[in-house]
């Protein structure tokens, strides 16, 4: 996450810390509400300003007071009237770096002193040392956050903007009607200064994106278009005997060395009778019930009769468990072999380099579990990819959701599951590799077993066929070529595929005069087209690449003569926030008849729009990129730290934060949630990894807590910990960092730089906690300033290790976790963190949340011109009862929104 340079003061009227003290006193809920009474915006008061709630100016008068003298005192004599070394003088600068022309030069100077570059070692007369540098240092920091807040108000950012990654792909999915993913050869655009990718000052185009954009579109047409007739689908049907047979074949060798060895032993102690037997066992079967075998753990094939069966251990080379499909092959019949899964263990199918391009693999696995128990599950996880060498191999989650297998091991029950094969990361060698040779085409199914029990799951059969179709050709193949009379008819009947197609893209009728040159288009690209479908196809891609469908409507200038052009151009604001795509017909329509901009129109369509699915796209784009969520992908947790680490869990994190909005939302919760709250929105696994007992199955649901003040809210959940560390230590600065940036909007100065790094190899830092470690860190002049305001923040996050779980000590020794404030306030780890925040602090954090929804909402960042509306808003929030619903709603009804 860019850190933002934009400073604002923090406003507080702290309690005293004797009301914190003791953990026993602090009611969290009494603090909120006692919090919430003396806010000033619930009463309507005037703030407490700072320099952003006024005009900005430059602070002279302490430059003149303070900053000079000791510029005066250590510098003028090399950099002054009598001398001027490198030709820089200091006595000549202007200070106001907000409309002075020496900008520059003092930017020189921050960097000189906060690399403790001057006054040189060389002058012993000289002694720019302690609070003397970190005023010089905190003042020309303050100076030119001021200076870019300035530089943005006279260069107002407008919200005119191309669609991002993010939307486009969306757009697309909603125009086409499939959820393919089209957009993964975009770039990630670069996220604004307060977090996000929908910046208008990020997303301008050029003439070569507009090709790319061409390309894009046009590879997207065609992946859900069709040609030819409707292929046969191919069917594997798969039973456990036909994987006794492969393992038979493929680990008899192995499995003969083993049983030698074993039975020469039992000669050696006279035990000749059951030597022989044991030979025996590579022709009939291990008899899985008293061997105990390393080749007999893990997946394996059982006959449930006589209790024998053979290990399965999947290798790709050679193209040995590659299995071919055969559609004429009859259902399985009922048998007693089964294919075992025990839990955590998976289950690997080669299906050779058969598979199509095009379509769904739909597949359906006949299975059930060897015992039932209250409170535990098993379900089936789908993934998809191979190995083409030794070096090389890839997989991917081919399903959204795991499905839960209900059925027994005497009455097992079909999951089905549909792929689109289009969506999957193929085989490269697919269709130029030979099967058996290296890198081999073959491409893998994998049956991955999740419980939260020891069952086993026992597999009755497998079906697994591809191309799968609903419907010939497919409905997304209809939407675009439309039924018509006049299909004989080419030119007549490409008229109607394009505007009909054009008319959807950009959410309005087309007159003639806009039609023609898109037909005029078609006419030119047809000779050079064998067949029509490609010749339309080209105009459609056209279509796509075009501003009007790229960029998002923002009133006359995107639409035609006589509509409501405010009224549309809200529509696309309105669904580009809520659903991060194009507006719907209802939405249109609305707009067309001019009553979109009615307030109690549109209240209901915000009503709609958040109940509807595509509410989750916002949910989860919004989220992430305010909490910086995607920093959790770039954390590598070590495994010998965390033993019982495993990959879902870190999944699970993600979707807890996300899912927790979502529940807040939902409700019309208040956002001061977000702080503390009784509840979460966990699964087993999370319930597990925070000490929660009683919570079963792999599905999210709202767990209430009882004073438990270690969770609650997000700023204690485990994702938001671990991303800011480093996967083996936590890390307050990272955590102090992220709470003043993302949670309070109140960022830190800029950092220095070239700021000096703890030394570890020094003994005496070895021996240090963390904490002294950060204390003799901030003795350095250049890192005081910053670290005064960063680092109580995140020092009292301490008792949450790398992982985010609770801890009491570390490496033997009680955790200190206690830190005091910029403002003197004293905090008392998480619970006086979440105290202070609720007692003093909310307003700041609504202020907060409304300053970054409606930065996000806009797609611009926000300046000083629009911060009387964001005061009003924050009222108005407060006034209602802080739930998010309503923030949203206000929002949107803003004089920001409506005229943006």
């Amino acid at each position: 996450m860019i850190f933002r340079k934009i400073q604002t003061c923090l406003i507080c009227v702290a309690l005293s810390f004797s009301a914190f003290a003791n953990d026993s006193l602090v009611d969290l809920e009494k603090l909120r509400s006692q919090g919430r009474e003396r806010s000033e915006l619930l009463r309507g008061k005037a703030k407490k300003i700072n320099y952003q709630d006024k005009e900005i100016v430059a602070d002279i008068h302490t430059f003149k007071k303070k900053i000079y003298p000791i510029l005066q005192e250590n510098c003028l004599d090399c950099h002054g009237p009598k001398k001027s070394k490198g030709r820089f003088r200091v006595d000549t600068l202007d200070a106001d770096l907000l409309k002075g022309k020496d900008i520059n030069d003092w930017l020189e100077v921050f960097d000189v002193l906060t690399n403790q570059e001057m006054p040189p070692e060389d002058e012993p007369d000289y002694h720019l040392e302690g609070e003397d540098r970190s005023l010089v240092i905190n003042w020309l920091g303050e100076e030119m956050n001021k200076a870019k807040q300035v530089k943005r108000e006279d260069n107002p950012q407008s919200s005119f903007r191309r669609m991002t990654k993010i939307e486009y792909n969306y757009a697309l999915q909603d125009l086409l009607g499939v959820d393919f993913s089209f957009a993964d050869d975009l770039a990630p655009e670069t996220v604004s200064e307060d977090g996000f990718s929908n910046s208008s000052e990020h997303l301008k185009m050029t003439a070569m994106q507009f090709q790319t954009y061409h390309e894009l579109g046009l590879k997207a047409l065609k992946k859900v278009t069709i040609k030819g007739p409707q292929p046969k689908p191919m069917t594997y049907r798969i039973s456990p005997q036909d994987l006794m047979e492969l393992s038979q074949k493929n680990l008899s060798g192995r499995l003969k060395s083993q049983l030698k060895k074993k039975a020469d032993k039992l000669k050696k102690a006279g035990k000749n009778q059951e030597a022989e037997e044991v030979l025996k066992q590579d022709i009939i079967g291990i008899d899985l019930k008293n061997n105990k075998s390393d080749d007999t753990r893990g997946v394996h094939i059982l006959d449930l009769e006589t209790g024998r069966g053979w290990a399965y251990r999947y290798g790709y080379s050679r193209a040995r468990w590659a299995i071919k499909p055969d559609q004429e092959k009859p259902e399985a019949s009922s048998s007693s072999v089964r294919a075992v899964i025990p839990w955590a263990y998976d289950l690997k199918l080669d299906l050779g380099n058969f598979l199509p391009n095009q379509g769904n693999m739909r597949v359906k696995v006949r299975a059930g579990r060897d015992q039932i128990k209250d409170n535990e599950y098993s379900s089936i996880e789908l993934l998809f990819g191979g190995q083409t060498s030794n070096n090389a191999n890839f997989i991917t989650r081919a399903t959204e959701e795991n499905l839960l297998v209900k059925g027994t091991k005497e009455k097992p029950q079909t999951v089905q599951f549909e792929i689109a094969l289009s969506e999957m990361q193929r085989n490269p060698f697919l269709r130029t590799g030979v099967l058996g040779e290296t890198p081999t085409p073959s491409e893998v199914l994998t049956i991955k077993h999740h419980s939260n029990g020891q069952s086993q799951l026992l597999i009755d059969s497998i079906e697994i066929s591809a191309p799968i179709y609903e419907q010939w050709p497919p409905q997304s193949h209809q939407d675009i070529f439309i039924a018509s009379k006049d299909k004989s008819n080419e030119e007549q009947y490409a008229q109607e595929v394009i505007q009909n197609f054009a008319e959807k893209a950009w959410c309005r009728k087309l007159n003639q005069d806009e039609l023609r040159p898109l037909i005029n288009l078609y006419k030119g690209f047809r000779p050079r087209f064998k067949d029509f479908d490609d010749a339309v196809l080209e105009v459609l891609a056209t279509i796509l690449a075009s501003p009007e469908f790229l960029y998002i409507a923002q009133g006359e200038s995107m639409v035609a003569e006589n509509q409501k052009s405010n009224d549309l151009g809200l529509a696309h604001r309105l669904s580009h926030f809520l659903w991060k795509s194009r507006p719907d017909k209802h939405l249109i329509d609305l707009a067309r008849a001019g009553k979109l901009s009615d307030k109690a129109v549109l209240n209901h369509q915000i009503e709609r729009m958040l109940t509807d699915p595509k509410a989750d796209r916002f949910v989860k784009n919004f989220v992430e990129e305010w909490l910086g969520v995607e920093a959790l992908e770039n954390v590598i947790f070590d495994k010998k730290v965390f033993t019982s680490y495993r990959a879902e869990l870190k999944e699970d994190m993600k979707k807890e934060i996300v899912f927790y909005f979502a529940e807040v939302l939902k409700n019309n919760g208040s956002i001061i949630d977000f702080l503390h709250s009784d509840y979460l929105v966990i699964n087993e696994r999370l319930a597990k990894h925070y000490g929660i007992e009683n919570i079963y199955g792999e599905e999210f649901r709202r767990v209430k807590l009882n004073n438990n003040y270690q969770r609650g809210g997000l700023l204690t959940s485990s994702g938001l910990l671990a991303m800011n560390s480093n996967g083996k230590e936590s890390n307050p600065l990272k955590r102090g960092i992220w709470m003043l940036e993302n949670v309070l909007h109140d960022p830190p100065p800029p950092a220095p730089p070239n700021v000096p790094e703890v030394d570890l190899t020094d003994p005496k830092i070895l021996q240090m906690t963390l904490k002294e470690r950060m204390e003799d860190h901030r003795n350095h002049d250049a890192c005081r300033s910053c670290h005064a305001k960063i680092d109580p923040w995140g020092i009292a996050f301490e008792n949450y290790d790398a992982l985010g779980q609770f801890r009491d000590k570390q490496k033997g020794k009680p955790i200190d976790a206690s830190a005091t404030l910029f403002n003197k306030h004293q905090l008392d780890g998480i619970k006086g963190l979440k105290a202070y925040l609720l007692s003093d602090r909310q307003d700041q954090f609504t202020e907060a949340m409304i300053y970054k929804m409606t930065a996000y909402a806009l797609g611009r960042s926000l300046s000083f011109n629009d911060k009387s509306e964001l005061e009003e808003m924050g009222r108005q929030l407060r006034q209602s009862g802080d739930g998010l619903k309503d923030m949203i709603s206000i929002i949107i009804t803003s004089q920001l929104f409506l005229n943006n």
